[in-house]
């Protein structure tokens, strides 16, 4: 099998990260097995006696944790939360996904051990047998009824939401996915991206009831001159709610133009000074009215060339999104990021064909 360039690149990391990722998890066993031997008969003894000389070891109203510097160990109590301990170990009470996939819990009751890594594991979602990617999904417009391929049913896109609930997959932001690609940030096990491009009202109207009700978010690529200026458009007010609910909005530039083509008796100068204008307004206009900083850009029509990536980097972007399909694993190029369109009706693949977490490989 022939490998690109960026794969090769990462290659030569794989078999440490693998070993890396094998010692910590049987570290992690070692830690739990003397954690399960401490507790019953006699613990609280131990943790007295020991908290002059052990500070890292500390006892608690009906639980007892061991922490150190890459991984805790806790005692569930009656009366915790996932949510509370990921707040209290990771300052964010939604990465509680990170105990329950190093724990493989299937149920959270008091008295369980877990294990609570501090520090990333995995990062890159490297194993033996393969490595794990995230399908970024794009959408455009909803409607009760659809005539065009761009528009997806209502009905459909609750059943697929039903669906990716039901096996588990959890919405990620990109930027989170940015952190993943540059490797500096793990991702649940089965990560999902939702994007939805261009900022149709529908959006608010029709898919945000639908995404609120499974506990999703989305990410938004707007171009701005659409915003507020059509009865089919988002407001900026609405935008706001959105991002208050953990949306995300990203860049889709200015009017939509095809960032590759000069216009027609469009001299150089002229076009590299549009170009501009259309990579650094839309940044400038979703910081003022809705506070978040855009990192991603989605090239209007999927279409990119190298000029458009260099100036894109010179006004602030750290990713820019296609619509060539593929999944996205660590070592993507950042500007170069695949998405599946789903469209209506989804062609040659049934939705649960089109969304994967896993690629199967020999890493050696």
């Amino acid at each position: 099998m022939r490998f690109s360039t960026e794969e090769h690149n990462w290659r030569r990391k794989v078999k440490g990260t693998i070993y890396g990722w094998q010692l910590a998890r049987f570290a992690t066993l070692l830690v739990t097995l003397l954690c399960c031997w401490l507790i019953p008969g006699g613990a609280s003894g131990f943790l007295s006696e020991s908290a002059k000389d052990k500070s890292s070891l500390i006892k608690e109203r009906g639980g007892a944790f061991f922490q150190g510097e890459t991984v805790a160990v806790y005692v569930v109590k009656k009366g915790d939360r996932l949510t509370n301990l990921a707040r209290r170990f990771y300052g964010d009470p939604e990465k509680g996904w990170m105990i329950m996939e190093a724990n493989e819990l299937v149920t959270f009751e008091p008295g369980q051990v877990l294990v609570i890594p501090l520090r990333p594991v995995n990062p890159g979602g490297l194993f033996a047998d393969g490595y794990q990617v995230v399908s970024v999904l794009t959408y455009h417009h909803f409607s009760e009824q659809c005539s065009n391929a761009l528009c997806m049913p209502v009905d459909e896109f609750a059943r697929q939401m039903a669906f990716l609930k039901k096996e588990g997959y959890r919405a990620v932001t990109m930027k989170e996915l940015l952190k993943f690609i540059d490797y500096q940030q793990p991702l649940p096990r089965k990560a999902v991206a939702i994007t939805i491009d261009d900022g149709y009202r529908s959006v608010y109207d029709l898919a945000y009831p639908i995404l609120k009700k499974y506990d999703f978010t989305a990410s938004l690529f707007i171009y701005t001159d659409f915003i507020d200026n059509s009865p089919n458009a988002l407001t900026w007010e609405q935008l706001r709610e959105l991002t208050q609910a953990g949306f995300e909005v990203e860049a889709h530039t200015i009017s939509h133009a095809d960032l590759t083509r000069k216009r027609k008796g469009e001299s150089r100068a002229n076009y590299l000074q549009r170009i501009r204008r259309e990579l650094k307004v839309p940044r400038e206009l979703i910081r003022k009215h809705l506070g978040q900083n855009p990192l991603w850009l989605a090239y209007p029509y999927g279409r990119w060339n190298n000029l458009v990536v260099s100036m894109a980097i010179e006004a602030g972007y750290r990713g820019g999104v296609t619509v060539t399909r593929g999944e996205t694993p660590f070592f993507t190029n950042s500007f170069k990021v695949g998405r599946i369109q789903v469209m209506n009706p989804v062609k040659g693949h049934s939705f649960e064909q089109l969304v994967k977490f896993f690629r199967g490989e020999k890493l050696q």
